[in-house]
């Protein structure tokens, strides 16, 4: 009466929309049956066009649900079962007395035995005699193994057909099961339009993309993967997916004081300036930025919907499935890269414009490339128009090895402090086409005043192209089909004779 039109999945839930028209005439009770069991109440919303609505509520109630069959049928089904169960006691009593009589002729054979032993012993033999019980405790054995044999193979069909009566018994019996129906009283004359919504557990979704490179240019596609198991079937539905977050509260959290104190420094701290090198992670809100994982969807902190592009259908199967969402194709900054001081290999970078006109949400991303999949990335969170960063893996015949030289030296007057730092890159090329490549290498950045770094452009060869506020230096090289090159790079820290630490 009332189909499922549209569903709305969220993080960890989904809201069902189902629509449809009721004849009315007069007060109308309408029940629609086969609603989900984990329906929530409150949060069933009804609106209703060409008649008044009175009540709405959902009811939860056992319902019998009967099986054909005629008494007269069930009866005979009932006699049989019993006979099938006499006679499975029948035939175990029958098993248990022949394993009893099969012990007791395994016993005299070992006592007979054991009389020959001893007999022989004292120098008194019987040999037809004991030839004689011999074959006669044979003859009982196999006699008694075959019958055995028979009566358990009768007892496993016996108890075979017990089971299969039993389900037949069990089938002819009224079962019940619990459901959930949408109970409405509305008032009114003619069809009335109803539209009835609720939100259900047990649902949830998360993106996923696939991201394929030809040349310069990305194509991507984003999918959304779907399980649902609240007790009913989406049916050709409308799907749209929602980074909502209900069980969220709407109220912002109270800021506390941080206060801050200030203190004279002391001798030493005047006279002596501590520092340390350390690693921090670059943080970024553009190309690249936000967590390594984020639990649930990543959306930005603010709510997305995003439709699926044609009707489909999600059986309550807690199973997972892939519905599109869209596509679109870029073109992109290739760029064949290298960070020589963490790996030897040149890896495929892919920069390009988020060109799809909607967000692209955190997510796994299967990357292709002309051989294949070559793996899988993840995606970061894209508004429209924001820069993508993709790693289509690493440049097959292509690599680099790398050597550093430090060397320390102190003034003699003043106590200054000079560390200079050389690489050196050997490039070699084995591909039959040339190539262009980048080597990123790091340079420190100081924070005090008192440390100075600076690289030294006239001992580079070829000198950087750029060095970022954050310290790293881009190094780019032009290599010759199977060919080899070396590149040099040097920077130098000085510090001053106060400074510890360095």
């Amino acid at each position: 009466m009332l189909p499922i039109k549209k569903v709305v999945v969220m993080e960890d839930r989904a809201q069902v929309e189902r629509a449809g028209s009721v004849p009315v005439n007069g007060v109308t009770r309408v029940e629609v049956a086969g609603l989900s069991l984990v329906a929530v109440d409150r949060s069933l919303k009804v609106e209703v066009k060409g008649a008044t609505l009175l009540e709405a509520k959902l009811e939860r109630r056992w319902k019998e649900v009967p099986f054909g069959g005629l008494p007269s049928d069930a009866s005979e089904t009932l006699k049989h079962v019993e006979a099938l169960r006499l006679r499975s006691l029948e035939q175990a009593d029958v098993v248990q007395r022949l394993d009893a009589r099969a012990e007791v002729l395994t016993g005299a054979r070992a006592n007979l035995l054991r009389s020959i032993s001893e007999l022989t012993g004292y120098g008194t033999p019987n040999v037809q005699a004991w030839r004689e019980q011999l074959a006669d405790l044979s003859h009982r054995q196999l006699t008694l193994d075959e019958e055995r044999r028979a009566v358990r193979e009768a007892l496993s069909v016996t108890q075979q057909r017990l089971r299969e009566a039993q389900q037949a018994l069990n089938s002819e019996r009224p079962r019940t099961r619990h459901e959930c129906v949408l109970v409405l009283r509305l008032d009114g004359t003619g069809e009335a339009q109803v539209r009835a919504s609720y939100l259900v557990p047990a649902a949830v979704w998360r993106p996923a993309y696939r991201a394929t490179l030809t040349g310069a240019q990305v194509a991507v596609e984003a999918e959304a993967v779907v399980w649902q198991h609240t007790g009913e079937d989406w049916t050709d539905v409308e799907l749209a997916f929602s980074t909502a977050r209900p069980t969220l509260g709407t109220t912002p959290p109270s800021l506390e004081e941080d206060v801050l104190y200030l203190r004279p420094k002391q001798q030493l701290e005047k006279r002596v300036v501590d520092v340390a090198i350390r690693e921090e992670v670059i943080q970024s809100a553009g190309e690249g930025g936000g967590t390594t994982e984020m639990p649930g969807l990543d959306d930005g902190g603010e709510t997305r919907l995003l439709r699926a592009s044609s009707r489909t259908t999600v059986r309550n199967d807690g199973q997972p499935q892939r519905v599109s969402l869209f596509s679109f194709t870029s073109q992109a900054l290739v760029e064949r890269v290298c960070p020589a001081e963490l790996s030897s290999l040149v890896f495929v970078i892919a920069r390009f414009p988020n060109t799809a006109g909607e967000v692209l949400l955190a997510g796994p991303v299967d990357l292709i490339r002309d051989a294949g999949l070559v793996g899988r990335g993840q995606l970061k969170y894209a508004a429209p128009g924001e820069t993508v960063k993709l790693s289509f893996g690493n440049e097959d015949g292509v690599q680099i090895a790398r050597e550093t030289d430090e060397k320390t030296e102190e003034a003699r007057l003043t106590g200054r402090r000079t560390t200079t730092r050389k690489v050196k890159l050997f490039v070699s090329n084995m591909r039959t086409s040339s190539t262009k490549l980048i080597i990123e290498e790091r340079v420190p950045v100081s924070e005090v005043k008192e440390v100075e770094i600076q690289v030294l452009t006239k001992d580079c060869a070829p000198a950087p192209s750029t060095v970022t506020r954050d310290g790293i230096a881009r190094i780019e090289l032009e290599l010759g089909a199977q060919s080899t090159k070396t590149a040099k790079f040097s920077w130098e820290l000085s510090a001053a004779a106060k400074v510890a630490g360095v």
